[in-house]
């Protein structure tokens, strides 16, 4: 566990503890049931992906934790960076699921990339999540609201995709606003939604 910030947060964070987090947060998410879709295999698979994302973040990524390792984001900044970080995600990927899984997935996975807004410099919440036994109280604000006055102070947007339609209502209180849905291929619809600066 990182040291506490003042907001609450750690500093530094922990990798291997918000891999748990995550993991732990989106074993019951449609896009990673759909990914994986093996329950028994996939508290381990979700922890290789998110050990693997953690260790190869591009240098436009934010990860924001709380102290308590109960809740983690993770956020791209406005200005994109092609350093290579990713180089390798289709390889881990076909490690965990063989290669004609891994492809099947990686392209429905591309949609999600192509409905991505280009329009404007915006901040990206990528991923979002808390521990099933902390989710509810609170913790999520911890690591979105320090980015969301961010983008405000820069006048920048924000945007997501929300993959479980309970999380909407929560998006919609920090003022995202749905802008229509992605279709996985034979997967689930995800919401895109978009927030401007207030």
């Amino acid at each position: 566990m990182g040291e506490v910030a003042p907001d609450g947060l750690a500093d530094p964070y922990d990798p291997e503890a918000v891999a748990v987090t995550l993991a732990d947060a989106f074993f019951d998410d449609p896009v990673s049931g759909w990914i994986f879709d093996d329950v028994a295999a996939r508290p381990e698979q979700l922890m290789h992906w998110w050990r693997w994302r953690l260790a190869h973040l591009p240098g436009h990524a934010h990860i924001l934790a709380t102290a308590d390792d109960c809740s983690a984001a993770q956020w791209f900044g406005p200005d994109e960076v092609d350093d290579g970080a990713m180089a390798g995600f289709a390889q881990m990927l076909a490690g965990l699921l063989g290669e004609a899984d891994a492809a099947r997935k990686l392209r429905g996975l591309s949609v999600i990339a192509q409905a991505h807004p280009h329009h404007e410099r915006h901040w990206y919440l990528a991923t979002l999540g808390t521990r099933r036994a902390a989710q509810g109280t609170g913790r999520a604000r911890l690591v979105v609201d320090p980015v969301l006055a961010r983008a405000d102070a820069e006048g920048l947007g924000c945007y997501l995709e929300s993959s479980n339609v309970r999380n909407l209502s929560f998006y919609e209180r920090l003022g995202f606003v749905a802008t229509g849905t992605i279709q996985v291929p034979d997967g689930p619809t995800l919401v895109p939604m978009w927030r401007t600066p207030r």
